[in-house]
């Protein structure tokens, strides 16, 4: 990466701009200089896209970052977008400051101001309360982003200054790669010319995909693909094991050291180009279908998962009666709740406070204990866990031991910890995995393995496998976060896998990581209390609702992370929650897409029927700000005539404002009728049919 004396920011522009009817081919959707005025945070749930397209090139520009680039109508990469991240891998916030369009003979190019604020700042840099105590100003930066789009290149080139001194990981272009070119053969060029051919992972991989980038290059459908890079040396990396949805190319190779202090008025030019080079005609760009979404409710294909809550115990007072979860003994309660989970750290005389905590906020669910131990020795835990808990282990249904600095569980120690619960009174299940990542899983195993003549580090006596899950880890934008869903199934089939077929037990979930950095704080979110929320934990579960997955924890009990709000009732999340929660072990129907909807392509709504010894219970969530309407075939007696006026609609979050609305079709010769229901946006709604 350059750190070049301070220069210009401002590229040189393109050739002047010509009126846009000499452009037949190239076209923006709307007015680039226009500003938002909406609250932030809508502006965030329903960004503003405005839609390129030059000859069979189309992208959208969503922000800073040039989304869903397609050639042809097939999709191409994910997108492209510069990123500055700290010393602690901490993302610093994008704010476009302004847009230039310019067109010319022979396409478009934008000119795009973003200024970076720090972790804890505003956009324009001024400190967040209690983020600056010790009244240093807060680290700042501002790049320009230039981008070109021909009928035969999309060219991105970034130049950024930094304009206070901070400390960095990593400052420049990323290259997102969508999931769907797991499997593809690819051509890796190197700076001095050296080619080797190498392939996007199917399975998710632990170390590194493609090293020393110059440039990639790879053929689909008769198009030959040249993704070149320069101003760095790049490398790729699998980023489903965060559970983002893509394969990311980055530069500041993973050898070189970090962190790097970076001065006032340092500078980085990168840019990245994807040239295309038809072989046959590509098709014509992909049109919306306005296809009506349809599924046909069918037989069982699971369960529902254990689900649990996790507590805070990071700030809990010394004393037995420290507060910690969702509040007094009259708060809300989730019934059929299995656990709540609680991490425990040094120094050990905190632990009796913390666990007092956590058991009266299982008390109050009626669950049981799931304790999470992070020591570097297993001397003296139990014995301190079962003084702390009035001499027994009893209950406690699950027990991990985990070490600070690697996050995973140390073999040694594992053993030592079996040995000493015996007198304890435990009889649940001993975990091993990890408390991070599912990265941290993957590297543990696979690094273990390789040291050791393929042997798994996973100790035999251990009963399951663990590991947690965030949406935001590279990514705070609301399609990213979506697009997490499909890959924590991924992740857990693959847990399940490592394991060797142990079951798994996954989180906490948290939109935001939990543990980043030694000392770093877990963060809240403003989307905890938001309907999103509870359409996007209903999408997980279902993602999650897979062979070998025994309980989920979700969130923790009380705010600023957690099911409740600060007036203390439930919150979405929580309302979702508590009705999936008196559904453990109940059967999950399959919710298959009839062949129409196999046309119209994926659908916002997420559908998981629910098979409960009092009827029905369809629960639905639309992970879109639009209105979402989907019709549904429903087993034999469910719908139709066959039970006029059964179907009861539930609505999760309507003191929000979320909305949902069904109707039923009569049954005709040919079926037993059907079932119209229209979400609002990001909403989520139970539709019951009694037994």
């Amino acid at each position: 990466m350059s750190t070049e004396p301070s220069a210009a920011l401002h590229p040189a522009a393109p050739s002047a701009a010509v009126p846009s009817a000499a452009v037949p081919s190239a076209s923006v959707s709307s007015a680039l200089a226009g500003s938002d005025s909406r609250p932030a945070l809508e502006r965030r749930l329903d960004p503003q896209i405005r839609k390129l397209a030059v000859g069979v090139w189309t992208a959208e520009l969503i922000g800073d970052e040039l989304a869903n680039i397609s050639y042809g109508g097939r999709p191409v990469l994910r997108a492209i977008k510069a990123v500055v991240r700290d010393h602690e891998w901490r993302t610093f916030a994008p704010s476009v400051r302004d847009i230039e369009e310019l067109k010319d003979d022979d396409g478009i190019s934008l000119r795009i101001h973003v200024d970076y604020a720090a972790p804890g700042t505003a956009a324009d840099g001024t400190a967040a309360p209690g983020t600056a105590a010790d009244g240093t100003e807060p680290p700042a930066y501002e790049g320009m982003l230039m981008l070109r789009v021909t009928p035969a290149i999309v060219d991105v080139s970034f130049s950024g200054r930094a304009k206070a001194a901070f400390r960095r990981n990593r400052i420049g272009l990323v290259v997102l790669h969508p999931t769907s070119e797991a499997g593809r053969d690819v051509s890796v060029v190197s700076p001095d010319g050296n080619v080797t051919s190498g392939a996007f992972p199917t399975d998710i991989r632990p170390d590194l995909v493609f090293t020393d980038i110059s440039s990639l290059e790879w053929a689909d459908a008769g198009t030959a693909f040249d993704l070149g890079f320069s101003g760095d040396i790049f490398e790729t990396e699998d980023q489903r094991n965060w559970s983002d949805g893509s394969f990311k190319t980055y530069s500041t190779p993973s050898a070189l050291p970090t962190a790097v202090d970076v001065a006032v008025g340092d500078t980085v030019k990168q840019s990245v180009s994807i040239e295309a080079l038809s072989i046959e005609t590509p098709d014509n760009p992909a049109r919306e279908s306005q296809e009506q979404a349809a599924f046909a409710v069918g037989v069982p294909v699971g369960t529902v998962p254990a689900l649990a809550l996790s507590v805070d115990t990071v700030d809990a007072d010394s004393t037995a009666s420290a507060p910690v979860g969702a509040g007094s003994a009259e708060g809300p309660t989730l019934p059929g709740l299995d656990a709540v989970l609680v991490e425990l750290y040094e120094p050990r005389e905190a632990w009796p406070a913390k666990l007092a905590a956590a058991a009266r906020e299982a008390d109050r669910h009626g669950a049981a204990l799931d304790v999470r131990v992070v020591s570097d020795s297993a001397d003296g835990v139990a014995e301190a866990l079962s003084s702390a808990l009035g001499g027994s282990l009893s209950r406690v249904v699950r027990l991990g031991l985990f070490h600070p600095e690697t996050q995973c569980t140390d073999p040694a120690a594992f053993d030592a910890l079996k040995a000493s619960l015996n007198d304890a009174g435990f009889s649940g299940q001993l975990l091993a995995g990890t408390r991070s990542h599912f990265t941290e899983l993957n590297r543990w195993i696979a690094g273990s393995s390789a040291g050791s003549g393929n042997v798994s580090p996973v100790p035999k006596d251990a009963d399951a496998l663990t590991f947690s899950l965030a949406p935001q880890v590279h990514s705070t934008e609301i399609p990213h976060i979506v697009e997490t869903v499909p890959v924590q199934r991924l992740a857990a089939a693959s847990a399940h896998k490592l394991g060797e077929g142990r079951p798994v037990h996954v989180g906490p979930i948290t939109l935001k990581p939990r543990l980043h950095a030694p000392d770093q704080r877990a963060e809240g979110d403003e989307l905890q209390d938001h309907s999103f929320t509870a359409a996007w934990t209903l999408a997980s579960l279902h993602a999650l609702t897979v062979d070998g997955v025994a309980s989920v924890t979700y969130f923790e009990a009380g705010p600023p992370r957690g099911v409740t709000a600060a007036d203390g009732a439930l919150n979405p999340a929580g309302e979702l929650l508590r009705r999936l929660a008196a559904c453990k072990g109940d059967p999950v129907l399959a919710a298959d897409p009839v062949q129409s909807q196999r046309r119209a392509g994926k659908s916002p709504v997420t559908v998981y029927p629910v098979q409960s010894d009092g009827g029905l219970q369809l629960f639905l969530g639309n992970l879109s700000p639009r209105e979402s309407t989907a019709r549904f075939t429903l087993p034999q007696g469910t719908g139709g005539s066959a039970a006029p006026g059964a179907a009861e609609v539930t609505v999760i979050g309507a003191a929000a404002g979320s909305r949902a609305e069904a109707s039923r079709a009569e049954a005709s010769s040919a079926d037993d009728g059907y079932l119209t229901v229209t979400l609002g946006p990001w909403a989520t709604a139970v539709v019951t049919f009694r037994a």
